[in-house]
């Protein structure tokens, strides 16, 4: 079984985020059952603070479907969105064959399996917005824990405490520890980079409460759809939200975009 990992760092494109990558990989291969490969790739362009701007939002998207098509003509069996935003996530499981798992998605319905309450600790406001906005868009909220829980770090912060990690961490602690004490019995670091340093600092509970691995959780997701899929279960292709048209239309339909679009 063969699993793209799509970052929504520029890891292989820009040296600061080398080590993020290789933790990355190594993260995710050690869930994966024997005989299954996951592949880790970045994106050329990565704009800062994205989560800030839906327009630029829309052009960054556009490397990560041109992956998605890339994943399934090489062979792969699964496609995982690693970026929280959940970037295409409906056009993805929509457009390919091949199983397409949103991290946030994901994350989401493991906690719900795993307490009754969780709450989100990020990034930014921004980003705060955006999980609001997802929780409601996937019928989550009510077992959502507003907040807001917000330790105030970039991407670049995150990614070099790899290194040094315990400063950034004990302030994802104590929004953590505030999140509990609110009620949440699940808490999800996002984005990924928080869960991805909270992995590498052996983080998996604060005050009781789960500390959720959203990495581990996403590609073992991906690997039971692919298991799933091989025996029938998988979404209509012929109607509700996930349909796909003819591949001649398809085919031809993405030929009249290329005037416009960089597809493949």
């Amino acid at each position: 079984m063969k699993i793209w990992y799509q970052s929504s760092s520029s890891y292989g494109f820009e040296p600061v985020w080398d080590e993020y990558g290789k933790t990355l990989e190594d993260q995710c291969r050690a869930v994966v059952r024997p005989g299954t490969d996951v592949h880790v790739e970045g994106i050329p362009v990565m704009l800062r603070d994205v989560e800030n701007w839906k327009a630029l939002q829309y052009y960054q998207n556009a490397q990560s479907m041109k992956n998605m098509m890339r994943a399934q003509e090489e062979g792969y069996d699964a496609f995982v969105i690693g970026c929280t935003l959940d970037v295409a996530l409906a056009e993805g499981k929509s457009m390919l064959d091949i199983p397409v798992v949103g991290i946030s998605e994901a994350a989401y319905h493991m906690a719900m399996t795993m307490g009754r309450l969780f709450a989100v600790v990020t990034s930014s406001p921004a980003l705060w917005e955006v999980y609001g906005e997802q929780v409601e868009r996937y019928g989550v909220a009510s077992r959502n824990m507003r907040g807001p829980y917000v330790v105030h770090a970039s991407e670049e912060e995150i990614a070099i405490a790899l290194a040094s990690p315990d400063g950034l961490m004990a302030k994802f602690a104590a929004e953590a520890r505030r999140a509990v004490a609110d009620g949440a019995s699940v808490i999800i670091p996002s984005p990924a980079f928080i869960a991805t340093l909270a992995h590498r600092s052996g983080i998996t509970q604060i005050d009781g409460a789960l500390v959720l691995d959203t990495v581990s959780v996403a590609v073992k997701r991906a690997e039971m759809l692919v298991d799933l899929r091989k025996a029938g279960v998988q979404p209509s292709r012929r109607i509700g939200v996930y349909c796909q048209p003819e591949a001649a239309m398809r085919d031809d339909a993405l030929r009249q975009f290329e005037k416009v679009f960089t597809i493949r």
